[in-house]
């Protein structure tokens, strides 16, 4: 596996910039770490690092680099901090989670007033394995910056982080080198916001440095141990995450908390017995180890066979269509896995590898993968891969219907597949590359084209002679999400919803306020949700409005393997079926 991690690591560029990213937000947050738990401002940490969604919300709207929106929300926080714990009978820690809290609910609702459906996910959570050239530099610059500025203030962060009064008494600007300080942290948070996110970039802040203090006192020697072993925490969980195919951010996190574990045990200010030391060691040694043979069982790497096409895909979806046209000419594999939401996912490692070896992929296109933080547009970057010559957006030449309060038509509905005319638009444009990589398996393509286009223009002839026959005033799609444009344009029923497609959404009270007034002038018979949302937004609807849900359906997945709806042709032809039956009803 260490050969396999290095092999890998002298082959692919998104794993060079991975573990330079890593190591240097590693050293660096160790660093800075140390004067945060001096000075009691664990929670400070916390707090700056999630106070930037509302500047990085903004930045979004305004078409700005997210960086200046963090950094200056950062900075608020910290004076609004300070400011109230100064200037009131509010602690520090009481401020901190006011503020906090304030700005976290602050960003997201910028981030549904910009109907983005992937940023606060992966401003959470963030993905090292995403980190561009760009991103790499801007890490380096900002840490050495960071670092230069704490060795030429060291002596006066020094004395004001361990004795304030003394300072002040000695006419040192305490206030001044908080600041400084403070700046210094939104700095560091804002950089690794893209690799760990938000969440985990505290324990970067703070594990390291705490794990460090149980060895030394002098801050010179404590900064030292605590870059080391976040550089080291950021190699080894990289490791851990691209062998095993498993979150990179949060490997990297575990591995500092593991680290303080065993510098708990043996650190010699703990005095902890011999035995228990030895015992502890073992017992998380097992764990380690039986952990790492199960995820090896469930994440065995794809195989790829010798001189069939390698294809990769975005979702389950354009995964079978594509295999119903290819069968097993080639070697297939979907990004997001069957059963989860492609506007919310992160490229492990193994996805990052197939996509930069293979020789074609297949994306939705209409800013499914490509809006908000664009993942797919930062993987395509990172393996090298040039639009429409080795990777093609299967909705090309699909009438592409936008939101509802997109004037300007450029927030295009992804959910084109959800009319069967569009299904059939993504086969062909599938197939057409398909026989343009492999001209030899040409005829199989074009066979196994015409079935398939067979097959779903019977489902949708039937499907829209049903629709036909139901009564004008009974049809209407009522959807958590607004994901029906497309298929209401198809089959000539209106659509209505909560929300129309942040899915991080659970619904604003005027939201479900207008929905059910608008349902209580219809006669629309019943209500469906989707099986990727929550549910209870539309069972409050159900309720205030009396109209019941009449069954779920699917948008963003196929099902699993052996359920209704495991295909895309199963898929659609339950929700026909089903908002039949459910429009239809007396």
């Amino acid at each position: 596996m260490i050969t396999t991690f290095f092999t890998s690591l002298g082959t692919y560029h998104f794993l060079q910039n991975a573990l330079i990213t890593a190591v240097a937000i590693g050293i660096v947050a160790g660093v800075i770490g140390c004067f945060i738990i001096l000075r009691g401002m664990s929670l400070m940490g916390d707090a700056i690092s999630h106070a930037v969604l509302p500047g990085v919300a903004l930045s979004y709207i305004f078409g700005i680099h997210f960086f200046v929106g963090a950094i200056l929300f950062g900075l608020l926080a910290s004076v609004i901090i300070t400011y109230i714990s100064n200037n009131s009978l509010i602690k520090s820690d009481t401020a901190i989670g006011i503020t906090f809290s304030s700005f976290l609910a602050l960003g997201v609702i910028l981030i549904g007033v910009a109907n983005s459906s992937t940023d606060l996910f992966h401003i959470l959570f963030g993905n090292v394995l995403a980190v561009q050239d760009s991103d790499k530099w801007l890490t380096i610059v900002i840490a050495l910056v960071v670092i230069a500025v704490i060795v030429v203030f060291f002596r006066p962060l020094l004395i004001t982080s361990f004795d304030p009064m003394m300072a002040k008494a000695f006419g040192m600007k305490v206030q001044r080198y908080h600041y400084l300080l403070m700046f210094l942290l939104t700095l560091v948070a804002v950089t690794a916001m893209q690799s760990v996110g938000t969440i985990l970039i505290v324990a970067l802040l703070v594990t390291p440095a705490a794990t460090a203090y149980l060895f030394t006192k002098e801050l010179k020697k404590m900064m030292v141990i605590a870059g080391v072993l976040g550089g080291l925490a950021s190699f080894v969980g990289l490791f851990i995450g691209y062998t095993f195919n498993i979150a990179a951010g949060s490997s990297i996190v575990l591995t500092a908390g593991a680290f303080f574990v065993l510098g708990f045990l043996f650190s010699p200010k703990q005095k902890t017995s011999t035995v228990k030391r030895w015992s502890v060691t073992a017992a998380l040694a097992t764990v380690a180890i039986v952990g790492g043979v199960f995820l090896a069982q469930q994440n065995s790497p794809a195989s790829q066979t010798e001189g069939k096409l390698s294809v990769v895909v975005t979702n389950s979806i354009i995964a079978d269509i594509t295999k119903n046209i290819a069968g097993d000419k080639i070697d297939l594999h979907s990004i997001v896995p069957v059963g989860r939401d492609p506007h919310e996912y992160e490229p492990l490692a193994e996805d990052v590898r197939l996509a930069t070896d293979a020789d074609v992929l297949f994306y939705n296109g209409l800013n499914l993968e490509t809006g908000g933080n664009g993942w797919f547009t930062k993987l395509m970057d990172n393996a090298n891969k040039v639009a429409d010559q080795d990777y093609y957006a299967v909705s090309d030449g699909v009438d592409v219907l936008y939101l509802s309060d997109d004037e300007d038509h450029t927030k295009a509905d992804p959910h084109a597949w959800l009319n069967l005319e569009n299904g059939m638009i993504y086969a062909q444009n599938i197939a057409k590359r398909l026989s343009e990589k492999d001209p030899e398996n040409q005829a199989y393509y074009e066979e196994n084209l015409t079935n398939y286009l067979a097959d779903l223009t019977a489902l949708d002839e039937k499907a829209k002679a049903n629709f036909d026959s139901i009564p004008d005033e009974k049809k209407l799609i009522v959807t958590s999400e607004g994901a029906f444009k497309y298929f209401s344009k198809a089959y000539g029923v209106p659509s209505a919803y909560i929300w129309e497609i942040n899915t991080e959404e659970e619904g604003t009270p005027a939201q479900i306020k207008d929905l059910v007034d608008q349902l209580q002038t219809s006669e629309v018979a019943s209500l469906f949700v989707e099986s990727s949302v929550n549910t209870r937004p539309m069972q409050s609807v159900a309720r205030d409005s009396g109209i019941p849900i009449f069954d779920t359906v699917f948008t963003d997945s196929i099902a699993e393997p052996g359920e209704e709806g495991d295909s895309y042709y199963r898929m659609m032809q339950w929700n026909l079926e089903t908002i039949y039956a459910g429009l239809a009803q007396e």
